[in-house]
């Protein structure tokens, strides 16, 4: 097992009695399509309606796992969801995907028996809480899919999609959890719902069920704590734990949550259960590489004290512009803790809630301002980024300025260029939007192309470091400055997210999903193109990035 993913494995297990996060991205694959051509037959027409929830995610893959093997298989049933995270019917906007005529690239149909109970899977697209791309899977077992009975994918309906046990026991420890109101469904939509508190242990589940796949048995019989006694805000946390079977749930728990000796208990046990599937761990287990592993204990341990006292600073009905903070924070700290576990960053990061808290008047506007649709959340993750204890402006440095925030406000019938010149990554790319006017969405084609160490969309080759690809397929708008692709390439269709973010003095800087997570690009400002000035095939998308951009040596 790689370094990275135990440190990914520890700060589960430390991560799921406070450090509460909203979905990050994946790669994305080629291998992402709508319906496989095999699909025929007396049961072709079954459709599979539902909407996938971590942040609703957008462009994400979202396929019927006929095998349980947990991966996409290339005979596998599978869709895209839309920019509100529904596929096959959108209940918002009454559309429906699978009509005729509809975008069958969001259409979830296929040749499997009316009432079969089946498992789907989401993964890969964008998180539109935070415009990052979702690094998990998220899964749902049912066998009522119909569209007039809305199925959520959540993080809630993940931890009971690969049991054979009864489910409404595990609905039963989810309750008991604290993670769903007495009366709950997995039907709920926490995300809306507005309960803080409640929402934020849902995302702890996130996190659990994306690092280790499973997130065991939350049938385990009873136990108690002596030491965790009445409704302390934690005590959720720990029933949860205590459900996962990954603490035993005798003896003493410190109730403060901030002891590294009890976080580094429960990593051990997660480590353990995760490399070692339906084995007991012997008491003698160790952590292997015990140094890596404790910096982001000691970091999960201080913001776990951070988290109580911005929960404990929310008023009783919190604005969505204050859930939205709270759970982008949350991402930036675990977006930055799983990437570095040394990172001194975070430390600042939590004297600087420390100081916004202190102000007396609830989260306090720098930390509310999170909650923004221009704030560019990348920017805070970012590695260099310094998080200033002192600061009341941490916000303002994330910030969309206004000739970015707007830059897509009219982007039907406009072309805009993106580049990328790095020493191992080199690319070019010019889209072509159409649609009617005033539309979010529409049809897109693009001339591409890209060489890079570890890109998986490689358009050249050794002999021809010009190659270019002429590909098509739709885009919408999640806002202003973001925009979703859904790219046409072999294998079937890739999601993409492109974000305007600032401005330079030749147009936009842009972040760009191109193989990886979010890098930067720069380029030119959306513009109306002629009538005939889109190339027609790869040839004539060499020439015409040629001589845009000049030629791609080796």
């Amino acid at each position: 097992m790689k370094i990275r993913k135990q440190i990914l494995a520890g700060a589960v297990a430390s991560s799921m009695i406070g450090l509460a996060a909203c979905g990050g991205g994946s790669t994305g694959s080629q291998d992402v399509g709508t319906n496989p051509s095999g699909n025929s037959g007396p049961n072709s027409s079954r459709t599979f309606h539902a909407r996938a929830i971590d942040g609703y995610l957008a462009g994400a893959t979202v396929f019927v796992d006929q095998n349980l093997n947990g991966k996409l298989d290339a005979f596998e049933p599978r869709a895209l969801t839309d920019n509100h995270g529904y596929f096959s019917y959108n209940h918002r906007t009454n559309t429906d995907y699978c009509a005729e005529g509809g975008l069958n690239q969001y259409c979830l149909r296929g040749a499997i028996a009316a009432d079969t109970e089946v498992v789907l899977r989401v993964t890969g697209g964008y998180d539109t809480v935070t415009s990052l791309p979702f690094k998990g899977m998220l899964s749902l077992r049912s066998s009522d899919l119909k569209r007039d009975d809305l199925r959520l994918v959540t993080p809630l309906t993940s931890t009971v999609a690969d049991s054979s046990s009864n489910v409404q026991a595990k609905l039963d420890a989810l309750i008991a959890a604290g993670v769903l109101q007495p009366g709950g469904t997995l039907k709920d939509d926490l995300l809306a719902g507005g309960n803080a508190e409640q929402m934020s242990r849902a995302q702890l589940l996130a996190i659990i069920s994306r690092m280790t796949g499973e997130v065991g048995n939350l049938t385990q019989p009873p136990a108690t704590f002596a030491d965790v006694e009445g409704p302390t805000w934690a005590a959720g946390y720990i029933e949860a734990a205590k459900k996962l079977a990954l603490i035993d749930g005798v003896g003493t728990f410190e109730p403060a949550f901030t002891s590294v000796g009890s976080l580094e208990d429960i990593a051990r046990r997660a480590i353990f259960a995760a490399t070692n599937a339906g084995l007991v761990m012997p008491a003698d287990f160790q952590l292997p590489n015990y140094a890596a592993y404790q910096p982001i204990l000691q970091n999960t341990a201080d913001i776990i004290a951070v988290n109580k006292l911005v929960i404990d600073s929310l008023p009783p009905v919190p604005t969505p512009e204050e859930l939205k903070a709270v759970l982008r924070l949350q991402m930036v700290a675990a977006e930055r803790g799983f990437n570095n576990p040394a990172d001194s960053q975070l430390d600042n990061m939590a004297d600087w809630v420390r100081n916004q808290l202190a102000q007396g008047n609830g989260l306090g506007s720098d930390f509310t301002a999170l909650g923004g649709d221009n704030i560019d959340l990348s920017a805070l993750i970012a590695p260099g980024f310094n998080f200033d204890p002192s600061s009341n402006s941490i916000s303002a440095s994330a910030t969309i300025p206004a000739g970015a925030a707007t830059a897509f406000a009219s982007l039907v019938n406009t072309a805009f260029s993106v580049n990328l010149d790095k020493p191992h990554e080199r690319g070019d790319a010019v889209f072509f939007i159409s649609g009617a006017n005033g539309a979010r969405d529409g049809d897109i084609k693009v001339c591409v192309r890209y060489r890079g160490d570890d890109g998986d969309f490689d358009t050249t080759s050794s002999a021809d470091p010009n190659g270019a690809l002429l590909v098509s397929g739709r885009w919408s708008l999640l806002d202003d400055h973001t925009l979703t692709l859904g790219i046409n390439v072999a294998g079937g269709v890739r999601s993409m997210l492109l974000k305007a973010v600032g401005t330079n003095p030749s147009g936009l800087d842009y972040r760009f999903d191109f193989g990886k997570d979010l890098s930067s690009w720069s380029g030119s400002a959306p513009a109306g193109f002629a009538a005939g000035s889109v190339p027609a095939n790869d040839t004539a998308c060499k020439a015409a990035l040629i001589e845009r951009f000049g030629q791609m040596t080796t």
